[in-house]
């Protein structure tokens, strides 16, 4: 076997595999001799089928399998032995890859196109600058969250009457358009809450309502929102056209809630672990408590905008049209061409952030590796913080379920090596600090570069 290399572009190369008879014909006869053992034809005790009649059937398969073997193996020992960068796999070269004829050939010339990463620098420094960004919570955002903190922590009575403001809870029963139930039709228990009514029409309706009694609406009209009449019906289809029907209410409970006051006692309830007096330290508890539900998000837009600054420093060049070609034939025809151009820069920065990784790897190892300990920590984490116990043999066996899951243990590592990176590019870099309404923030967040 002979094996060469030879450049053909920046960040290209074709590998000329050269196999002879010696290189695979050992393989091929244990092979037609394992197949003569087990081989039971009419004529023939068990394993004595003339070795000729089981080469001239099964032979030149046979050769085929042994030939792609051997070429596969040698062509990853090649690589792996002169330390081989390359990116993405090797590709059949076609048009010097010919003539072809397992039925008379016996030495063979295959030709490999490959992709070499390029050499990649990258040091994180203070000179790089990112912004990070923290949400300022408007008044608006702040009073809502007040309104909602005083009407979860309010206290509900059920009253045998009705009025303005009351939730009515029933189960909903479609009807025809003269309020007849119909048979086979949609029903559902569901809670209606009186604020998300929009028509004062069908507002005035659940007025004076008693436990017992019903009354007849058009969801979608009253409502006016899809995503909440289809909770009440627990119908989540896109174009559902029974989401527009006539239901009726028969009404099972009216709850009625009185907001809990503003005072140290709902103070207690929203923060039990903090101190708090006065209506300005709540509102700062609260707007604290605001812009750390955000801090994922945030978190994670630092994240991407560190990393599309590192890529842009890194200026990576890219064996692009191979790169292109790869992505078609790994994709087995599920990918269009023009799929491929019109996506590939952003294949491009996958590739790129992947280099990148790779070398930060080898000066950050100890911040960025992902160990099975805390891969173990991070699941116990996710049943305590749900309620579950400490660790004990039942929670081990619950998290050795979980983690042989390959694709949910994959996402679990995924997820700690975007927290160390977060860690590290905090550490390292000069995160500029910027502070933007929610809205702003939304918008920053859906660009897509």
């Amino acid at each position: 076997m002979n094996i060469s290399q030879e450049p053909n572009g920046e960040h290209t190369a074709i590998i000329h595999i050269n196999l002879q008879e010696s290189d695979y014909i050992d393989a091929v006869n244990k092979q037609l001799s394992d197949y003569r053992k087990k081989a039971n034809m009419p004529g023939f005790r068990p394993g004595m089928v003339p070795i000729g009649m089981i080469r001239k059937m099964y032979g030149n398969a046979v050769m085929v399998d042994e030939v792609n073997k051997t070429l596969s193996e040698a062509l990853s020992k090649y690589i792996i032995d002169n330390k081989i960068n390359v990116i993405g796999n090797p590709i059949p070269n076609t048009e010097k890859t010919t003539n072809i004829d397992f039925a008379n050939q016996k030495e063979f010339d295959f030709y490999f196109d490959i992709g070499i990463a390029p050499e990649v620098e990258i040091k994180l420094s203070k000179d790089i600058k990112v912004p990070s960004y923290t949400i300022k919570i408007t008044e608006k955002e702040l009073n809502k969250a007040i309104e909602d903190v005083k009407n979860r922590f309010g206290e509900d009575e059920n009253p045998e009457v009705s009025e303005a403001g009351d939730s009515l809870q029933g189960k909903f029963v479609e009807v025809d358009a003269d309020g007849n139930e119909i048979e086979g039709g949609v029903s559902n228990d569901g809670f209606l809450k009186y604020e998300d009514v929009k028509l004062k029409t069908i507002q005035k309706k659940l007025v004076g309502k008693k436990v017992g009694d019903s009354v007849v609406i058009n969801l979608m009209k009253a409502i006016k929102d899809e995503s909440k009449v289809a909770s009440l019906l627990n119908r989540h289809e896109d174009g559902d056209e029974k989401l527009k029907c006539d239901y009726k209410l028969e009404i099972a409970k009216i709850v009625r809630t009185h907001i809990a006051e503003l005072g140290e006692d709902l103070y207690k309830k929203v923060f039990p672990s903090k101190e708090i007096k006065t209506e300005e330290e709540f509102k700062e508890a609260l707007t604290e408590d605001l812009q750390n539900h955000y801090q994922r998000d945030t978190d994670r837009q630092f994240l991407g905008d560190t990393i599309k600054e590192l890529i842009k420093i890194a200026d990576i060049s890219l064996p692009d049209e191979f790169l292109k070609r790869w992505l078609m034939e790994s994709n087995d025809g599920k990918i269009t061409e023009e799929q491929i151009e019109t996506q590939y820069d952003s294949y491009a920065r996958t590739f790129r952030w992947q280099l990148l990784e790779a070398e930060l790897l080898k000066e950050h190892k100890e911040a960025m590796e992902v160990t099975e300990e805390e891969v173990r920590a991070k699941v116990a984490g996710y049943f305590q913080a749900m309620g579950g116990a400490d660790m004990t043999p039942q929670m081990e066996g619950i998290i050795d379920q979980v983690l042989s899951n390959q694709e949910e243990k994959r996402k679990i590592q995924n997820d700690i090596q975007d927290e160390k990176l977060i860690k590290l590019f905090r550490d390292k870099v000069s995160a500029k600090k910027k502070s933007v309404t929610t809205e702003k923030f939304i918008e920053i967040a859906s660009k897509i570069d």
